[in-house]
């Protein structure tokens, strides 16, 4: 009778100990499935006020979001968010202010999916690119131009390469000027100016942005945007050589035909006089 107890005994720890190890699994494969943060939970609550979201180049570009549905399309994204040991090395594109009452909450956030694109000063996470399509579907009402980062930084890597032999790239440090573009600001992101600058130094090794620094260039590029469509684009580059007091500046014409652009970069003095007529 006492073996018969004690087997029974035994039988039920057995039981028991299965069962709370099993637990233990499913709720450690329940944790591995579900990526969900609780960081951002709070967007769930009815006090949010407004999320406003300001370009960090153009000041003059800001949108509000405002109404329920697109708070929690916000949440639901940014619920799946990673965390993120660390911060993108990149220039922020967007900072976000969360509005509560009288508190606000501040985020910045690189356009694309790169490590640790969306932080605070406390926490880093890595957001999907849906969230970078909610933006742009903003920024379309704003006349973007078709393939803008073609029609943008091609014709500067062809000023560049022109200029190839005139300049000795080997022995001099470019900057790029467009913080002056300001009809264009909003349409440029880190990552895309980051891919710009990899090509650009295949040429000119030593090519940076210019960030209140010129002093420290020996040539700057300065991009002046002349007006654009959906199918037409304008711009003017103009090169500044501090070293020989120098300057050349060309015209670049695009145009959108059958859906491919068709890309012309002129120099001053080789301007056709119907592009310079119509400028």
């Amino acid at each position: 009778m006492k073996k018969t107890a004690k087997g029974l005994i035994l039988t039920l720890l057995i039981i028991l100990s299965f069962s709370f190890t099993s637990c233990g699994i499913v709720d450690s494969i329940k944790s591995k499935f579900n990526n969900d943060n609780s960081y951002f939970d709070y967007l769930e609550s009815d006090k949010i006020d407004q999320i406003s979201i300001q370009s960090m180049r153009d000041k003059s570009f800001k949108f509000l979001v405002t109404d329920d549905k697109s708070i929690t399309n916000m949440y639901d994204l940014l619920s799946k968010a990673k965390t993120s040991e660390q911060k993108s090395e990149l220039q922020p594109d967007y900072i976000f202010e969360i509005k509560m009452g009288e508190e606000v909450k501040t985020f910045y956030y690189v356009v694309g999916a790169y490590e640790g694109n969306f932080y605070d000063d406390t926490q880093s996470f890595t957001v999907s690119k849906r969230l970078d399509e909610g933006i742009l579907q903003n920024l379309s009402i704003i006349r973007k131009p078709r393939d803008f980062e073609y029609i943008y930084y091609n014709p500067i890597l062809d000023v560049i390469k022109k200029l190839d032999g005139t300049l000795d790239y080997s022995n001099i440090k470019v900057g790029i000027d467009i913080n002056s573009d300001i009809e264009c600001l909003k349409y440029v992101f880190s990552t895309d100016i980051e891919s710009f600058l990899t090509k650009a130094r295949k040429t000119a090794p030593n090519v940076e942005l210019v960030n209140n620094n010129e002093e420290n260039f020996d040539v700057i590029l300065r991009i002046k945007n002349r007006g654009h469509s959906s199918t037409v684009y304008k711009s003017n580059i103009t090169v500044e050589d501090k070293i020989n007091n120098k300057e050349y500046y060309y015209y670049i014409v695009g145009e959108n035909e059958y859906k491919e652009w068709n890309i012309n970069v002129y120099y001053s003095k080789d301007v056709p006089k119907d592009v310079e007529k119509n400028w």
